[in-house]
């Protein structure tokens, strides 16, 4: 029964954490179309919230299975939670290129943020006998 526990939290980390961080980096990639800016920041904080629960138990999940692997002696799952701990540490160099290939911060970022302030190439004159500043 303890190694079907310990498999179970193997399992949880080799395919939850990948899960939540694709879905968490897709989101952040992309470019909802939301209707207001509370949207947006509600959108933002999801995925932030999302991405953070990811990493969190990124680094949880193996730590615990080696206390517990530790804990009732079992040398099997000791020796797979302790390779766990390497693969943490490459998905969180992964993430930190993705997030410094990706634009803005990781966390907390709206799309309403990556909007371009509208860019005036040419002045056109209005009647009434105003002219367009500078000449």
């Amino acid at each position: 029964m303890k190694r079907i526990g310990l498999g179970v939290l193997l399992l949880a980390w080799l395919y939850g954490v990948p899960f939540l961080l694709i879905v968490g980096l897709v989101r952040r990639t992309s470019s909802p179309h939301v209707a207001t800016h509370a949207a947006a920041q509600a959108f933002g904080a999801t995925t932030g919230t999302i991405l953070t629960a990811a990493l969190v138990l990124n680094l949880a999940l193996p730590v615990a299975g080696v206390l517990l692997a530790r804990l009732v002696r079992d040398r099997y799952w000791r020796r797979h939670f302790v390779w766990s701990l390497a693969g943490m540490v490459l998905i969180y160099f992964a993430v930190a290129i993705v997030g410094s290939a990706a634009t803005g911060p990781l966390i907390g970022w709206t799309p309403a943020d990556r909007e371009p302030a509208p860019h005036v190439t040419q002045c056109i004159p209005i009647s009434g006998g105003r002219g367009c500043p500078g000449g």
